[in-house]
């Protein structure tokens, strides 16, 4: 599932997009758990943790709540607590943030210009 959601993640920051939790449950756990479980909430931090070790990004930045557009409370605590950022504005660290995910991984140009 690992390899899965990190794909999934991958291709929704070449688009410049955002995905919900309720998209990851029905896309990587095929239903079978809910948008709010531990289970997503683990496997988004086990993938977060390896995308910040290999490229300094939080690619989690990328999992939104249909309600609000932005990630649920847990991503700012795991941002906090378990990464180290600072997270004194919550908005405009998940902005930068998403950027910083999008900017990993924009498709690069066949014309020498990135």
């Amino acid at each position: 599932m690992r390899d899965e959601l990190t794909t999934l993640l991958s291709e929704v920051a070449e688009r410049r997009s955002t995905v919900t939790y309720g998209e990851i449950a029905r896309r990587v756990f095929h239903g079978a758990v809910s948008a709010r479980s531990g289970a997503l909430m683990d496997l988004l931090g086990e993938v977060d943790s390896a995308t910040d070790a290999e490229r300094g990004i939080m690619i989690a930045s990328l999992v939104v709540r249909a309600d609000s557009g932005i990630p649920g409370e847990g991503y700012f605590l795991f941002a906090a607590e378990e990464l180290g950022r600072p997270i004194a504005d919550r908005r405009a660290f998940w902005e930068t943030e998403a950027e910083r995910a999008w900017a990993a991984f924009a498709p690069r140009r066949d014309d020498g210009v990135s």
